[in-house]
């Protein structure tokens, strides 16, 4: 009946029943309405884990269906939605196991508590002075059965073995102190702590016992639980790791991009003051050669100006003052 009526849903949505006016009130549920149990949608919820066992957390408020997780694993946002869902989970496991650990905590110092009682007090002077009455026949009778022993009188040697041996059973009880049996019984079950769940169990335990209590459902949800966030942690770790790694190699590359540009702007420097200097070395030979041939026009124009012919070439006559003689 569950599959025919998930199969019409599927087919025919899940408001197929309402009526009209009650299909305007419907809203349907999608994978990421606050309704649904993220939990349940990227790994397990663990209210799921603990039914009926002493660590039962009771049934989960939102919403678990099968079909809503398939819609998610299938849906375009599933990678961006993942991180999200998993640091939830791991925020709600996280207090689970700070939790336990606080327990197994307890435990330990309450299995160190139980260490071995103390020694009996002393026989009181009444139950020592029987002692000794009690170790004197049996000394007597001991030598008594040594000596019918060498005569050959083994029946009556037996006889007082016999009565030796009831003495012996008397010493015992008045030696006996009360703590014995709990001391016996102690050492006869011998506790133990389990780290995963925090469960006592039995030490030296049946084989059959102890994997009954690793196959239950508290032991299996617990280690759930802890490997869920030993792989959460491992793998933010190694995200820390890879994102340091990647800033590192940024920081070289920019490092070996400004040496680059630096390099590339001293010798643009150097080839430029080379470009200068050529230019300004162009200029002054070009400037010596006009100015070398302005130089020459003007010598020459200076000489024809101070030669004795004059302006059409002619020499010129200078008149002689006549001599006075006397």
């Amino acid at each position: 009946m569950d599959a025919q009526r998930a199969l019409l849903d599927e087919l025919m949505g899940a408001a197929r029943n309402l009526t009209d006016e009650e299909k305007r009130g419907f809203k349907e549920i999608k994978w990421d309405d606050k309704e649904v149990c993220a939990f349940y949608m990227v790994r397990f919820c663990p209210h799921d884990l603990f039914v009926n066992t002493r660590s039962d957390l009771g049934a989960c408020p939102r919403i678990h269906d099968p079909k809503l997780k398939e819609s998610f694993e299938n849906s375009p946002r599933h990678d961006s939605y993942v991180p999200k869902f998993e640091a939830e989970l791991a925020h709600f496991c996280e207090k689970l196991v700070n939790d336990l650990d606080r327990k197994v905590r307890r435990g330990r110092e309450r299995l160190a508590q139980d260490v071995e009682p103390a020694p009996p007090p002393p026989l009181s002077a009444e139950k020592a002075e029987q002692l000794s009455a009690l170790e004197e026949k049996i000394k007597i009778l001991l030598e008594q059965v040594e000596a019918l022993g060498e005569a050959g009188k083994v029946d009556e040697a037996e006889a007082l073995m016999k009565k030796v041996e009831e003495l012996n059973s008397e010493k015992a009880v008045l030696l006996q102190r009360p703590n014995d049996k709990v001391l016996a019984m102690a050492q006869e079950k011998q506790m133990a702590l389990c780290e995963i769940c925090c469960s006592f169990l039995v030490a030296n335990d049946a084989v059959e016992r102890t994997q009954s209590h690793v196959t239950g459902k508290q032991h299996v949800g617990y280690g759930m639980v802890r490997d869920f966030l030993a792989e959460y942690k491992a793998a933010k770790e190694k995200a820390k790791e890879e994102e340091r790694l990647s800033r590192g190699k940024e920081a070289d590359d920019r490092k070996k991009q400004r040496e680059k540009e630096c390099e590339s702007r001293r010798r643009g420097g150097s080839s430029d003051r080379e470009r200068y200097r050529d230019r300004d070395l162009d200029r002054e030979r070009s400037y010596d050669r006009d100015w070398r041939s302005r130089g020459g026009r003007d010598g020459r124009d200076r000489s024809r100006s101070r030669s004795p012919r004059g302006r059409h070439g002619h020499k010129r006559h200078h008149s002689r003052s006549p001599v006075r003689q006397y």
